[in-house]
């Protein structure tokens, strides 16, 4: 059984250099059945890896911020969705991320949840039975001005 998820990301159309940039993210359960989603590497649980392929006015800007190593999962570590629920976090990008001015600063979410269980009694999985999903969703643009 396939886990259909989609992401949605947003941002305000500029946003002033030096200030938070916050990006929203929404993670949608179109699928029949409930999941339980790994929250790791998604911005559900923050910044903690490079979760975002970022680009600046056509040049890739690279990720500084904490690299996360990691055992096995808890069950705190996993987000139920039903059916048709969603679930959303914000991200300050200007934590992880040196960006300066530009026209157009592309972000878009790598889309890979590095697990997803469908029976909650299978939550938590050790990290050797994961299974990885990937997302569908579109990258967000925006102007950074000085």
């Amino acid at each position: 059984m396939d886990a259909a998820l989609n992401y949605e990301l947003k941002a305000q159309g500029s946003y002033e250099q030096g200030k938070p940039i916050i990006i929203e993210f929404r993670i949608e359960n179109q699928s029949l059945k409930e999941v339980w989603i790994l929250k790791w590497y998604t911005p559900l649980e923050g910044i903690k890896g490079k979760i975002f392929d970022v680009t600046c006015d056509g040049k890739e800007i690279p990720y500084e911020g904490r690299m996360m190593k990691r055992g096995n999962p808890v069950k705190d570590d996993y987000l139920h969705l039903s059916s048709g629920e969603s679930a959303g976090a914000q991200v300050d990008l200007a934590q992880a991320y040196s960006l300066s001015k530009c026209n157009e600063c592309v972000v878009k979410f790598k889309g890979r949840i590095p697990d997803v269980v469908f029976e909650e009694q299978q939550v938590p999985r050790p990290a050797d039975e994961h299974a990885a999903v990937e997302v569908v969703g579109k990258a967000v643009s925006f102007q950074i001005v000085g």
